[in-house]
Parts: C-alpha cells; sequence; structure tokens
C-alpha cells in the first residue's frame, strides 16, 4: 500500500511492474465514491523500480485503488490511502475526534 497526502504538489509512487512500459497510465478509483480518475503520470527508473511522478487530487483518510497499464495491457494494480499525519509508526486513525477524561482519582485504597 503507497501512503500519499492530501498534497497538490508532484507525489511519487515507487512499483515493480509486471513488465515495463514506455509511457504508463495510472487510473485513480476512490473507494468511497466509486468514482475513477486518470492521472498524467511521468516515468523514471530507480534500480529495479518504476516510478511514477504526477499530481493527485487526494482526501485525507481516503483509500483508492490505482492500475497502471501500457496500452490496454495491465502491469500493476496497487493501494493508496491519503493521510497528512507524519508519523507513520505512530498512526491514529481517529487522531483529534476524541479527547480522554483525565477528571477522576484511580488510587486505590486497601483496608
Amino acid at each position: 500500500m503507497e501512503i500519499l497526502t492530501t498534497s497538490t504538489a508532484e507525489q511519487s509512487i515507487r512499483i515493480i511492474p509486471r513488465a515495463d512500459a514506455t509511457n504508463p497510465t495510472l487510473s485513480l478509483t476512490d473507494k468511497s465514491t466509486r468514482t475513477t480518475s486518470d492521472i498524467t503520470v511521468t516515468k523514471t527508473t530507480e534500480e529495479d523500480f518504476m516510478v511514477l511522478e504526477g499530481i493527485f487530487a487526494l482526501s485525507e483518510g481516503n483509500q483508492y485503488s490505482f492500475v497502471v497499464k501500457d496500452g490496454d495491457v495491465e502491469i500493476y494494480r496497487g493501494l493508496i490511502f491519503c493521510t497528512d499525519q507524519v508519523n507513520l509508526d505512530k498512526y491514529f486513525i481517529n487522531e483529534g475526534e476524541y479527547k480522554s477524561d483525565e477528571s477522576y482519582d484511580n488510587d486505590f485504597v486497601i483496608i
């Protein structure tokens, strides 16, 4: 799963496709609205990875599926999750929605 942000700047995805492509196309499907859009990407290569750079219009907390094609031939399928949280090791899906109550004293009295 790739993790991208809501940024309108260019972002990149590193994949290992089934075959190489000279001019790949990327179709992005929003899993919550089931709408598909084509993203214009530029391809570069880093070692064994195909790096696709493009401008993605993503919404916070949404999941997307994407398909990379070379003409009519599908060469890769994947998932994207969109978040602006920085520390992904401590990612919390409900960040900022709940507040913990610390107004009580939880001391035990042993008699």
